[in-house]
């Protein structure tokens, strides 16, 4: 009994709900019938706006770059000594980065060196014995001369004592026949015939010698000429130790090189990025040792969409803000390379950079170009 009550009451609940709703949606159609009825058309006119519409900045990502990467090697083989930097470090142009310990090379160095003093000593020696040589052929040339001098004044002589033979013969023929006559002493004759044997005797003695002279030149000719041979054997002995100086110079050359490349210097300022050995390890020819990039000349590179090309020329001058730096530094667009790939639809613009402190290549950044404008 109780159910059926229930029942009752709730079907009767549900037949005024519907009558409620269908009175409501019935009202509400009139009011709208009666609302549009009463609203009259609007005329509106639209129309294009001539002021050019700005989509603010474009903010562009890159990096900064190096105008300079090198990675240096060994030159020499040998056990590296010293790597005295670490990645990150800035060094400057011309500081020692690595030193490879050469010994082998240095045992040869100081042979060469060894041999080049050698070699000097004989130049010295050749030298010397060339200016004895010279000394010795200038005394046989005098000895030569002074032969030939003793040979013209004992043909002086003999000719002199030739021109008072006939003179003193003369005289002791007239004495002699003036004797007999009794008209001189015996001692004017004794005295004329001692003036011509007197005469005589200093014709043979300058006979004897003008052949004396005659056996100096000759002697003097020879040690003349073994003196000209000793200096010719000098000179080529000075000449051949000059040789071997220069050919132990040739190759002390590069052993020198060799010791100089053992120390290895950084070619510009600049911050090492990658060091790809270490202290103990052995270098071998063309062994990399560190890789370097320029710190003083920097390029900050950025990768443009093409659609954006008319922002960017070559000269504009345009604002990098860098992250590391928490600022922005001047920099001017000095190239435009064209991506190798003409898929990408894109270019890269290198950006150089006011000369500033703290700069690192690798740094992120970004530059803002002027808003695009449309019509």
């Amino acid at each position: 009994m109780k159910y059926d009550i229930f029942f009752l009451a709730v079907l009767l609940g549900i037949t005024g709900l519907r009558a409620i709703v269908l009175s409501f949606f019935s009202t509400s159609a009139e009011s709208t019938a009666t609302v549009t009825s009463t609203i009259k058309p609007v005329e509106v006119k639209t129309t294009l706006s001539k002021k050019p519409l700005s989509l603010g900045k474009i903010s562009l990502n890159g990096a900064l770059e190096a105008v300079e990467t090198v990675t240096t090697t060994s030159r020499v083989i040998g056990q590296i000594k010293t790597l005295p930097v670490q990645e990150g470090d800035r060094v400057k142009a011309g500081q020692i980065i690595a030193i490879i310990d050469v010994k082998d090379i240095q045992v040869q160095r100081n042979q060469t060196s060894a041999v080049i003093s050698q070699a000097h000593a004989s130049v010295t020696v050749a030298t010397a014995a060339e200016t004895q040589a010279l000394v010795n052929e200038t005394q046989t040339l005098a000895q030569l001369n002074q032969a030939k001098v003793h040979q013209q004044e004992a043909e002086a002589k003999l000719q002199e004592a030739q021109a008072q033979l006939a003179d003193a013969q003369l005289n002791q023929q007239r004495m002699a026949m003036l004797r007999k006559e009794g008209a001189v002493s015996q001692l004017q004759l004794d005295t004329a015939n001692t003036q011509l044997a007197l005469i005589d005797a200093r014709i043979q003695q300058a006979k004897v010698g003008i052949e004396q002279a005659k056996g100096e030149i000759e002697q003097a000719k020879t040690a003349v000429k073994q003196a000209n041979f000793q200096v010719q054997q000098a000179r080529a002995g000075v000449k051949q130790a000059r040789f071997q100086v220069q050919q132990a110079r040739a190759e002390v050359k590069p052993t020198i090189a060799n010791l100089n490349r053992s120390i290895v210097k950084a070619p510009f300022a600049g911050v090492v990025t990658k060091k790809h050995t270490k202290v103990g390890a052995i270098a071998g020819l063309g062994q990399p040792l560190v890789t370097l990039k320029s710190s003083d000349r920097l390029l900050f590179s950025v990768v443009v969409p093409e659609s954006m090309k008319s922002l960017v020329k070559q000269g504009d001058e345009v604002q990098v803000q860098l992250d590391a730096l928490k600022g922005s530094v001047r920099g001017q667009v000095n190239q435009i390379i064209p991506s190798a790939n003409p898929n990408s639809r894109s270019f890269t613009a290198k950006i150089a950079l006011e000369k500033t402190t703290n700069l690192m290549p690798g740094m992120l950044g970004r530059i803002k170009l002027p808003p695009e404008v449309t019509q």
